[in-house]
């Protein structure tokens, strides 16, 4: 006898959709059946009405994670109860990796902090040098189930950049391993000598801050993270893309052949820098690369059409107003002292992911709901090295299943998020779709506005590429 039988939804593969029952047993999608084909079964889920999805994965988040002298109250915990209301059923973070640090010694310690989660889990290594015997280290992430690592092309000053040299090495070791590194591409050189010039002119606004990484920034170590990529013959990834010049950068490396995934966040499609000009609020929307313009969310929308981006992470980094304004002072009247340079980088993102794109992409028709599952769940299960086991609807692959309501319309609001942070950037957004239901390896997690899942739920998944 089957666990569940899900009947008179539709399901939607990236592919396209399939009006099918789907079955679940042990924890494991057991069948794809006829509409109405007998199969009995202990639990009947009627998804009439609703649009049947694999479950979602973000494989972009910094939760716990110390920058910039702050570390976040978010725990893993809570995290997972976020993504249980986004239809979330695995999330992915980072090793929190310093100078001298043995990178799987750091990856053993995350495991560890995230097995709170009630979603499954994984986590991505995170080098700041090629240091000592770095090759071993690569080949021990890889034996781990971690073969994806993060190299940061900016803050010097905080202790977490990469070098080119640095680069070039990792590069060179993800290649020989099988593995893919991926890159937050900013020019520090550019940045750090925008900063310095702001801090000797006094022009610290929030606006300043946006304007010290313009576009150029980030195209510059775009070009070169591709250019070394290229010369260390390994694949590379691209997060948080916010630009149409970075796009075409990465168009004319994709034609000749080079293996280059690009992701861009929600933030950039939904945002703008004009948030940057609320003396009061602007610093709440602090994040890098920085909020861009409509006309670069434009380039990210065509850039998602034309396929140059596969993958949508949330690089959700959140945190409350008072760690946002802790480096902070107010003047006599009580007003804040703009200083950017005191505020910590990071907007949240996770638990609104999938409804803004579908708002802004589905709804409006610039995408269809089969492009968005394969941007936010097969596609990134794909580039992460979990797919088939998950992203997929298909036998064999855990029952990680969510039941999306395409048409419901409801209004955001910092009181129906759950990460505690106690505002939201997308406050009074009117959004189109919500996730009804979410199934994490056949076991109901949430469910109506509801959690039913529990705490340690989640289990650590071994990744291969």
């Amino acid at each position: 006898m089957l666990d569940t039988v899900i009947r008179n939804g539709i399901l939607v593969f990236p592919e396209g959709d399939v009006r099918a029952d789907l079955a679940v047993s042990d924890g494991r999608i057991a069948a794809l059946l006829k509409p109405g084909e007998e199969a009995p079964s202990r639990e009947v889920i009627d998804a009439g009405g609703l649009r049947v999805l694999p479950g979602l994965i973000d494989a972009h988040m910094h939760v716990q994670a110390p920058f910039q002298g702050v570390t976040p109250q978010l725990t893993f915990h809570q995290q997972s109860v976020c993504a249980a209301f986004a239809g979330v059923t695995t999330f992915m973070d980072f090793t929190n990796t310093w100078r001298g640090t043995w990178v799987p010694d750091a990856l053993d310690e995350r495991v560890q902090e995230m097995a709170e989660s009630m979603v499954d889990y994984g986590v991505h290594g995170k080098f700041v040098e090629a240091g000592r015997e770095y090759e071993r280290q690569v080949r021990e992430l890889a034996d781990k189930g971690c073969p994806t690592f993060k190299l940061f092309m900016t803050y010097r000053k905080e202790g977490v950049m990469a070098d080119d040299m640095t680069l070039i090495k990792i590069f060179r070791a993800a290649a020989q391993n099988g593995c893919m590194p991926m890159v937050h591409a900013e020019g520090n050189a550019i940045a750090e000598t925008n900063v310095d010039r702001c801090i000797a002119q006094n022009r610290l606004t929030w606006r300043d801050f946006a304007a010290s990484k313009p576009v150029l920034c980030e195209a510059e170590a775009f070009a070169r993270a591709v250019a070394l990529a290229e010369y260390a013959a390994a694949p590379l990834l691209v997060v948080h893309t916010t630009n149409g010049r970075c796009l075409d950068i990465a168009r004319k490396a994709q034609a000749r052949g080079q293996r280059l995934l690009v992701e861009t966040c929600p933030s950039y499609l939904t945002l703008f820098d004009t948030l940057y000009d609320d003396p009061e609020n602007g610093h709440l929307a602090v994040c890098s690369p920085p909020l861009r313009t409509p006309r670069e969310r434009d380039e990210i929308w065509q850039g998602i059409q034309d396929g140059v981006i596969t993958l949508v992470g949330s690089d959700d980094c959140s945190f409350t107003r008072r760690e946002k304004e802790a480096g902070l002072l107010r003047d006599a009247s009580g007003a804040l002292v703009p200083d950017f340079t005191k505020v910590v980088n990071g907007v949240a993102g996770l638990e609104l992911r999938f409804v803004l794109l579908h708002t802004e992409g589905v709804a409006t028709g610039r995408i269809s709901l089969n492009q968005l599952v394969g941007l936010c769940s097969t596609n990134v299960a794909r580039a992460s090295g979990c797919w088939p086991r998950k992203g997929s609807l298909l036998p064999g692959a855990d029952a990680d299943i969510v039941l999306f309501d395409p048409d419901e319309e409801w209004t955001v609001s910092a009181a129906n998020q759950h990460n505690g942070i106690g505002y939201c950037l997308h406050e009074g957004y009117r959004a189109r779709g919500r996730v009804k239901t979410t199934i994490l390896r056949g076991r109901t997690i949430m469910e109506n506005n509801e959690i039913t899942g529990s705490r340690g739920q989640g289990e650590y998944i071994r990744r291969k590429l």
